[in-house]
Formats: structure tokens, sequence, C-alpha cells
């Protein structure tokens, strides 16, 4: 006669089965089992194992019956609750040499239709068996009736399967598939008694006694731990710890800059305190600010800058390491702030900081520019020791810095060999402009030019060009007769995306020639080359020359080769394979197939390739990193 335990699981309104307990005995004692005791359980994965675990230890019972298992008319709720025990079982079953290579499964059966379409399950395991009844509510049965029911179920079930199945295991390969039914015969069949609790030390460092599946397993743990943590200190670092030191580090500097306004003396001299600046960093040579934006930080110049080292592009103004870095001035504008063109760089930071701002002129994405802001933005303020001033925006746009995208314009020049040539840099500017801007230039003007990182394609810039407001000029801009350019001119690779044809830009003279230009008021007849110096580039924050033109110097550095990271990753996420694909290079397939998913009672997975299905990504032309995951196809047992 079989010892039964029953589980009464209890959830929401199920029934109390302590009523009905002198009635339940009687319908078991029918069918061979005697009723040792009832359990109230909670429907927890965890606690079901660990109780039924107990009685296997002791080996006092024989028999489990669980009732009122939560149940619509599948498996689900019953993989959800059964699985810890059912793995606790599979993992008991000690396998020989004739096993190498298979899995150990339960054989989990189906008592069919107990009342409205609700299921219940048998298993056996070691000579004991196993039963998961539905709700009695959801069968519409009373206690009584569902036991009887599944119990004659079940009987049925268990003859079937004793003899191919005597120890309710299978064995299954590695492509899913039962292997010989002679294999499930003379187990070594095990009920290991519940481990007690490990401190950390024993749960996750590999120990000396411990099997070699333990030590690889607790590595493995180790290791993931190791990554989880450093993934956390790098988030904390890059969304938390490096904006809080950054924001205090530029406040600092921010109340040393001001210190005098802040005192009430701010009727005469610059807004500036110089002397205080120029204490802390003597290469602090500008102060840059634009409304409405965080654009209020100090600008450095390195003279000893050139295309291989940018002293400033991550360092702070206290020259420590940063990856906020400063606004610095480009060396190609060789006169520093004195320079023709002042060019300045700084970081487009995700906090919003640096030149962060200036993409609210033309946020990312776009690529027509926001009218209303630039007309409420017209003008920025860049002083110098040399006194303060005012520049007026006249061209804001994004281009790029890649020859890969066809021609592009050279904004990196800092110094010019005549006047039409720096007419012809400005007339450059002003006709990649988003908008129409009403503010003349002329040969006498100086100019500044705000470069930052944009990513409507790779490698591009936002650019904003601004000349100095001429001595006794009103610094107002009449921004009600901007208007938007219905066709600023862009890089090749722009109308190969969009469609349409890059127009033949001309030159500055053959554009006033034409009648095209209205915002000239110099003498005219410049003299002189309108050909733009090629300059030598080669920095992640400005673009490399474009193509030499004929009689031109040549470039005296190789070409820029990038090359882009390509992860394979198994189902699990770790890595299967990675290469460093050359831009513009078809991307490699693995050989071999990936970690796939284990078999489980229900299903098995197959891998049916890999899923190169990502949005944005040219897999015959690589221009951009990608992870790639595999696709599995799941077939029910």
């Amino acid at each position: 006669m079989y010892q039964c335990e029953l589980f009464s699981v209890k959830k929401n309104n199920a029934e109390d089965l302590k009523s009905v307990e002198r009635e339940l005995s009687s319908v078991l004692s029918g069918r061979g089992a005697q009723l040792k005791g009832m359990t109230e359980i909670a429907p927890n994965p965890g606690k079901l194992s660990d109780a039924v675990m107990k009685f296997l230890t002791d080996d006092s019972r024989d028999m489990f019956v669980f009732m009122n298992v939560p149940d619509a008319d599948g498996a689900d709720d019953f993989r959800r609750l059964f699985y810890r025990l059912i793995d606790e079982l599979q993992a008991n079953v000690k396998t020989g040499e004739q096993h190498k290579g298979l899995t150990p499964k339960i054989k989990v059966s189906s008592l069919g239709d107990l009342g409205n379409g609700r299921k219940g399950y048998c298993f056996s395991y070691g000579g004991k068996r196993f039963l998961a009844l539905p709700t009695l509510t959801a069968t519409g049965k009373d206690a009584q009736t569902l036991l009887f029911d599944a119990l004659s179920g079940s009987e049925e079930v268990f003859a079937k399967n004793a003899d191919k199945y005597p120890e309710g295991v299978a064995f299954y390969d590695k492509q899913g598939n039962e292997a010989d039914p002679s294999l499930n015969r003379d187990l070594d069949i095990s009920f290991a008694a519940v481990p007690k609790k490990q401190g950390f030390f024993k749960s996750f460092i590999p120990l000396k006694e411990d099997p070699k599946k333990l030590k690889i397993r607790k590595i493995i743990v180790l290791v993931a731990i190791a990554v989880f943590i450093g993934a956390l200190i790098y988030v904390l670092e890059f969304f938390v710890f490096g904006p809080m030191r950054n924001n205090a580090v530029t406040s600092e500097i921010q109340e040393i800059a001001y210190s005098k306004s802040d005192s009430g003396d701010e009727d005469s001299g610059p807004a500036q305190d110089w002397d205080a600046l120029k204490e802390i960093n003597d290469e602090i040579v500008g102060w840059i600010t634009i409304p409405d934006t965080v654009i209020d930080y100090p600008v450095l110049y390195h003279e000893g800058d050139d295309r291989y080292n940018q002293y400033y592009l991550k360092r702070n103004y206290k020259k420590e390491s940063s990856e906020y870095g400063s606004i610095f001035v480009d060396y190609r504008s060789t006169d520093g702030t004195s320079s023709r063109n002042v060019i300045m760089h700084g970081h487009d930071m995700n906090d919003g900081s640096m030149f962060a701002g200036m993409l609210k002129y033309s946020p990312k994405g776009d690529l027509k520019g926001d009218l209303e802001y630039y007309q409420e933005h017209p003008v920025i303020t860049f002083n110098t020791p040399d006194g303060d001033a005012k520049y007026k925006i006249i061209s804001v746009y994004k281009t790029s810095t890649r020859y890969e995208h066809g021609e592009f314009f050279n904004y990196m020049q800092g110094e010019f060999n005549s006047d039409a040539e720096f007419m012809n840099f400005v007339y450059n500017s002003r006709i990649r402009s988003f908008f129409n801007i009403p503010v003349t230039c002329n040969e006498d003007d100086q100019i500044i030019t705000l470069s930052t990182c944009c990513y409507e394609f790779y490698q591009w810039r936002c650019v904003i060009v601004a000349r100095k407001v001429r001595p006794g000029e009103d610094e107002n801009v009449d921004v009600e007769l901007a208007t938007r350019n219905s066709s600023p001119l862009f890089p090749d690779v722009y109308y190969g995306r969009y469609g349409g044809e890059r127009p033949d830009p001309g030159t500055f003279k053959s554009a006033m020639k034409d009648g095209n230009v209205d915002w000239y008021d110099g003498k005219g007849d410049l003299e002189g080359s309108e050909d733009l110096t090629a300059t030598v580039a080669s920095n992640p924050t400005e673009p490399p020359t474009e193509a030499p033109k004929k009689n031109a110097p040549k470039p005296t550095e190789p070409p820029v080769v990038t090359y882009y990271p390509v992860t394979y990753r198994n189902y699990d996420g770790s890595q299967y394979a990675a290469y460093n694909v050359k831009e513009g290079d078809p991307v490699p397939v693995p050989d071999g197939t990936p970690g796939i998913p284990p078999d489980d009672e229900y299903y098995t997975y197959t891998f049916t390739g890999w899923n190169r299905d990502v949005s944005g990504v040219d897999f015959d032309h690589l221009n951009v990193g990608v992870e790639i995951y595999p696709n599995f196809e799941a077939t029910e047992r």
C-alpha cells in the first residue's frame, strides 16, 4: 500500500480540504493508498520542491497528490510550479558509461480532461508516484470525485509506462531524440537531502573538494558577477559620477570667471576675471556663451597641438583626464583667438553638456534646422582677454567628414592666403546653411566656427559659423527676415539616401557674377585665388581633408581605414564569434552552430540561422558596428 501525502495548493479561494479529509482518505484507501498527512503549501516552486524532498529523503512517502494546482486548459501552470522539483529529481539520476552524451528526463504524462477541459498530470520516479490535479472550482467537481477520477486515470498511465520507463525516466541525445528504451532500466536512483544554506564563500568560491563541474559553475558565476559589477560601475560612471564631477568642475570655473560681476564691479572692464582665470591655467584664452544653453565655458588653446595630438580633447581646464574634455581652439587657427577663423571643438555629451547645446539649432536626426530656435538665439558671445565681443550667426549646417560620402567642404581652415579665398570660404559656409540669414559679411570680418558631432550619417558634424559684430554696429539681428533654405548643399551621401542631384555650388565670384549673393557688403574686385587651402586632418573631432586638387600640395597622411566590431551571440547572450570588419566590406558568417536553448520536457530547439534583419544595417557594405543573434525554431515534443 502506498503511503500518501496530500498537498493542498493554497491560492486565492481554493477550497479547504481539511473538511473532507475522511472522505479523501476513503477514496485513497479504495485505490491501494493510505493517507498519512495533509500539507497546505503556497504555489511556489522552491517551497514545493523543498517540502517533497524532505519526505523523499526519509523515505516516508510513496505517493504525492497535489490538489488545487492553478491551471487553465494547458500545462503552463504545471510547468511553472513543478519545474524545480523535476529538475532536482533528474539531477539525482546517476548515469553510467552507456549514458554518456545523454540527458535523463522524467516522463510527464497527461491524465486527460478531469472536468471542463481542465487537465491533470502525473509522473513517477524511483517507484514514487506524483499526481497534480487542477482546482476544484475549475473542474466543477467535488474533491472526492476529482481524486477518484484522477487515481483511476493514473493507474492506466502508470501501467502503460511501467515496462518502458520503470523508473519514470527516459534518456535523450543532444538533438532531442529519445534513446534506446533499454537504457532506462537498472538505474541508480537516489533522493538527495535538501542542501543546507551556505555562506557566500562556500556558495561561490571554488573549493578543493568541489566536483569539477561545480568548480566550473562557480567560476562562471564569479565571472558573471565581475562582469555585472564592471558594467554597473561603467553605467554609474557614465551617467552619474562623470556628469557630477564635470558639473562641479564647470561650476567652479564659472564662479571664478564671474567673481568680479558677482561682487558688483561690473560697470567697467571685461565680463570675465581674466587674471583669476590665467592663474588657474594660462592656456584659457576665451569664454564662449550661447544664451539658453549650458554653453558657458572657458576656451583652451594649446600651442603644441598637431594633427596627432590635441591636448584638451580629453582633458578639462585643470589638465585632468576627462571624457568631457574642454572647448578648445583647433591648431589650424594658428594665431589662436586672433585667427581670421577661430575654430572651436567641443564634445556632444549625452547629459547635454559641452557643445551638445549646439544641436538645439538642428536636433539629432534633423536635416532642416530649427528656424524658430535660431530666431530666438541669433548671437553668440565670445570673449577674450583682448575684449568682449558678440558674434552674429551666419550659417548652421551639417556635413560629412568622410571621403566615402563624396565631395565635402573642409571647414577646418583657420587662415587664408587671400581675401578671395576667405570670401569663398564664407560663401561655402552659407550655401550649406539651413537658414537664409540677414547678416552681411565682407573680407574684413573675423569669424568663429563651432563644431560638434552629430549622427545623421556616420561621422557627421554640426557646424555653426558666426561673424564678429563690427565696431559701432548694432548687435541685434532682424530675425524676422530670416527664412528657411529650401535647398541647402549636402555631401553626395545625402542625395544617395534621400534622392535628388547634388548641384554644382560654383564659387563666391561666380555666384556674385550670377547675382546669387545678397549678403556681401565689401569692396568687391577681390584679388588672389579662390581655391581653398587643403589642410591635414585626422582627429575624431575634425574632418579629413578633401581629395587634393590639381597642383595642390599632396596630403602627407595615409587615408583613414575604419573597422567595425561584429559580434555573433549564443542564445544566452555570450559571444560565439567576433570580427573586425573593414568599412564597406560584407559581414562574414561564422561556421558551426551556436549555443542553443536546452531541450525541456515540452520543446526541442533547432538553430535556423542568424538574424540579419537589423534595421539600418547593410550587411553587404558595413558602415556600423552590430551584434547578431541566432534564430531558433521550437518544436513541441
